[in-house]
């Protein structure tokens, strides 16, 4: 592919916007002990949430991290904060998960009560931690695809008002500049109780307060494997091993050989993201008034946002479903932002970069116990809030002695559903452009 080199700032850097903020360091990182009662595998959102529930407790807790700390997706993501769960958006797509969706009805209220906790779990963490986070609750707005996409919104403000009152509302093609100053959707549900933030400054003050309540966090130590039972495991690493009574996998889509059983339940799917350089302050007002999160009904979505500023554009989407650098994805999703904002066609480009994203066939978070050991996982592009909420959900379990209040736990974990399937994705580009032709063909027709 040729790039258009005139699409790149002068000062275009291959890495996130959000490390501007909060670069993925060392700061906090202390050596391996040789003992601690909770070893925790990756320093993400629920790896932290869970350590800080957890040494809270009173428990002595140890979190390792492959990277550096912030270095994963906790800091590579599009900052949203949402209420409800994404039933008909798993890896499978379409009408499949809605069929998923009708068999899970008699716990869909409960699951979607906890979605509602968690978003209040992020607004809770942020004030009692004094995290500075940019948190702004601006609510969101889901653009229809193709008009025949529209009735269903309805139908979805109507259970999400019923169960959690949450001021969804729809909005008609007349109406929508009212929320986004785009033509290219077919009117949009609003959802007044959402929000956005900056990733990477959430998790540094997430690791703040870990540090300060205790708990041993060590930087760019790789585990290599993890043997034993409750009450002794011993979980090898690169910097040597440690015993432990409880063991916590929070690696998510960065999930590789040390859970092969964990690893073939999730596919990773890579999301690229660009960020613009500032724009006139007229014209930002005008892409998106309310200064909402943007997501979309398709099968191959995108999100976008305005940054803190308002000022800049953040872009999100899948451009492609293996890797390609920086600048062929931010070349691709800079053509997609400017199919939805023709007026963008100038704005030029300041960051861009990829992170890999937890899918499950179902579209639902899990957390459960595998062979003694605790993970939570299957994020599916909504991690700020669920994986916060269920490494808290992990930790109550284990202060708890094994009970659980949580509807999520050992929720039945549906296969990918490819034979042999070992956690290689090797199908996702074909599967995924597909998908693409069936949005495309949907959208020609103007139906869904």
């Amino acid at each position: 592919m040729q790039i258009d080199r005139s699409l790149f700032h002068p000062d275009y850097k291959p890495e996130p916007y959000w490390w501007e903020a909060a670069r993925p360091g060392t700061t906090h990182a202390k050596d391996l002990p040789d003992t601690t009662e909770i070893f925790i595998v990756g320093s993400g959102y629920s790896g932290l949430s869970a350590a800080l529930e957890l040494a809270r407790g009173g428990r002595a807790v140890t979190v390792v991290d492959a990277l550096a700390f912030g270095e994963g997706a906790s800091s590579r993501n599009g900052g949203g904060v949402s209420t409800g769960i994404n039933l008909g958006k798993g890896i499978s797509g379409g009408p499949g998960q809605e069929k998923r969706g009708a068999s899970l009805q008699p716990v869909l209220e409960k699951l979607l009560g906890e979605s509602l906790a968690a978003y209040e779990l992020v607004q809770h963490l942020i004030e009692r931690e004094n995290i500075d986070c940019h948190f702004e609750p601006r609510g969101r707005f889901v653009g229809a695809f193709t008009a025949d996409h529209f009735p269903g919104l309805q139908k979805k403000a109507d259970m999400l008002n019923r169960l959690l009152q949450v001021g969804a509302r729809v909005v008609s093609k007349d109406q929508q500049r009212e929320e986004i100053g785009s033509d290219f959707y077919h009117g949009g549900l609003v959802i007044e109780r959402s929000g956005k933030l900056h990733p990477a400054l959430f998790h540094k003050g997430l690791l703040d307060a870990c540090a300060a309540a205790g708990v041993t966090l060590c930087a760019h130590t790789k585990v290599t494997g993890i043997t034993g039972s409750p009450g002794a495991f011993v979980v090898n690493t690169e910097r040597g091993p440690c015993r432990a009574e409880h063991v916590i996998v929070a690696t998510k889509g960065y999930t590789g050989d040390l859970s092969p059983k964990l690893r073939k339940k999730l596919v990773p799917i890579a999301s690229q993201i660009i960020a613009t350089e500032e724009l006139p302050e007229d014209l930002a007002r005008e892409l998106i008034p309310n200064g909402r999160t943007i997501s979309e009904t398709p099968r191959i979505t995108s999100y976008y946002r305005l940054l803190p500023g308002d000022r800049r554009v953040m872009y999100g989407g899948r451009a492609r479903f293996q890797d390609v650098s920086p600048e062929v994805s931010g070349a691709l999703l800079h053509k997609m932002m400017t199919d939805r904002w023709p007026q963008l066609k100038d704005a030029r480009i300041t960051h861009s970069w990829s992170g890999t994203v937890a899918m499950t066939t179902d579209a639902l978070p899990h957390m459960g116990c595998e062979d003694g050991i605790h993970y939570c996982t299957g994020c599916n592009g909504s991690g700020v809030a669920m994986m916060t909420y269920l490494g808290r959900q992990i930790a109550l379990r284990i202060l708890q002695e094994g009970r659980s209040d949580s509807e999520y736990a050992d929720l039945p974990f549906p296969g990918v559903g490819v034979p042999f399937y070992q956690g290689n994705p090797w199908f996702l580009p074909i599967v995924g452009e597909y998908y693409r032709y069936l949005d495309k063909k949907d959208r020609r027709k103007g139906t869904g």
